[in-house]
């Protein structure tokens, strides 16, 4: 009687579940991954962020790349053991990590609003969910035993494999493992105060080993834009959108059937009785002065207006009864604080922390956070987040191991010129 596995061969399809192990098991195996996972999700809860911090999570990460060594050096004829360090595990570990990612992509995430359901299953907080932290760890234990064929035994042809590989392992382990350590706070600072406490999200607020003390707090402004708006609803007439113009003296430009000349443009101005004129003073605005002609008609209207600022209201141009010219509210183009820094040990230091510049200091990076938009480009007030991680060297390796095993790997890959010189033929490494 023919065995079952010769039947199955001759239909053209491999059994499952006996050696080799191909894509069958691999998917069976991330499903069930799935379901154990959104069935821990819905009866327990989501994961706790916390309970991965130090030193919990160096311990697991050690223990993991532990067992992962052990089981090739001591069990790799294991059918399992041997087939996660082969292809199709690899391929089912990224494309299972791939299907959560996208419905990250399509899922709202940390939304309060959320359905009930939604929430429940961990879709709105994905990274923080056991699917994800089981897809993640089928995608570093795949990665990890690949990674274990090319170093045992060490052969010298296998470094930049191992470059490449070991540094994904390296950053994406100490990625996942870091992430419970990260320090997110905010530190409000007022003109003339040192600040030496800062806060989290929940409002708890932390005594740090640093302080800051605000000298001046810096915004550069786009030139506002000259608008259609209508007059009873202040909201900008929909057709007029796109014809929006940035306000200079002299410039001329059209909103619908009307066309605008500014005469005269103040970046900085105050109301004086009926007119404005320039202030370099706390409070102070844009205000133009424009004419406004009908095409058709060859109406005319002409006064100033302004978008006002905390000091003085916004003027609008009155165009007919339903319309008026209108300026916007000028956008940041850039914004920056000038602070003192205080730190144990050190002279204090005056340093400049800008908008996409943060300052590095004793393992805090400091960024430009916020300010108090009801004051603008006059705010007293400046907020810096101060970010800790200190996972991030080890990340940071993984990746420079990574850019190494490419650069090695390309030079490797390169062939010299025939010893012969036979017309640019190349001999193989």
């Amino acid at each position: 009687m023919p065995s079952a596995q010769h039947n199955d061969s001759n239909n053209g399809r491999a059994p499952i579940w006996v050696p080799p192990w191909r894509y069958a098991e691999g998917w069976l195996i991330s499903l069930g991954l799935l379901m154990v996972g959104f069935a821990l999700q819905w009866t327990g809860g989501g994961l706790n962020p916390g309970a991965l911090a130090w030193p919990v999570n160096l311990y697991v990460a050690l223990i993991f790349s532990g067992l992962l060594a052990a089981a090739y050096l001591f069990a790799r004829d294991i059918p399992f053991i041997a087939w996660l360090g082969r292809v199709p595990a690899a391929i089912c570990a990224i494309t299972l990590i791939t299907f959560l990612v996208l419905i990250m992509g399509l899922v709202l995430q940390d939304d309060e609003v959320a359905a009930p359901w939604v929430r429940r299953l961990g879709l709105s907080s994905m990274t923080n969910s056991w699917p994800f932290l089981f897809a993640m760890f089928f995608f570093l234990a795949a990665l990890g035993m690949a990674t274990m064929k090319r170093l045992v035994p060490f052969k010298a042809g296998n470094f930049g494999f191992l470059l490449n590989h070991l540094g994904l392992y390296v950053a994406v382990l100490a990625g996942l493992m870091g992430s419970a350590d990260v320090e997110r706070l905010l530190m409000e600072l007022r003109e003339g105060e040192v600040v030496w406490h800062a806060s989290d999200a929940d409002g708890h607020v932390y005594e740090m080993p640093l302080a800051m003390e605000l000298i001046r707090f810096e915004k550069e402004e786009y030139h506002p834009k000259a608008a259609l708006i209508e007059t009873e609803s202040q909201r900008i007439v929909p057709d007029s959108v796109m014809d929006l113009f940035e306000i200079h003296t002299g410039i001329t430009g059209s909103l619908m059937e009307w066309e605008i000349e500014v005469h005269r443009f103040l970046p900085l101005a105050m109301p004086m009785v009926d007119r404005y004129e320039p202030v370099m003073d706390s409070g102070s605005g844009p205000a133009a002065l424009v004419t406004a002609t009908h095409r058709e008609t060859g109406e005319q209207r002409e006064g100033w207006i302004t978008c006002g600022s905390f000091a003085f209201p916004h003027q609008l141009l009155a165009l007919d009864d339903e319309r008026s010219l209108a300026m916007t509210v000028p956008r940041a183009s850039a914004y920056r604080s000038q602070v003192i820094l205080y730190t144990p040990g050190r002279d204090a230091e005056q340093i400049v922390i800008e908008v996409n510049s943060p300052y590095a200091v004793d393992g805090w990076k400091l960024y430009q956070y916020s300010y108090d938009d009801r004051f603008g480009r006059w705010s007293r007030t400046s907020i810096i987040e101060l970010i800790r991680d200190p996972w991030l060297p080890a990340v940071y390796t993984g990746i420079f191991m990574m850019m190494a095993g490419a650069v090695y790997l390309m030079f490797k890959g390169r062939k010299p010129d025939a010893p012969n010189g036979g017309g640019g033929r190349h001999a193989a490494v």
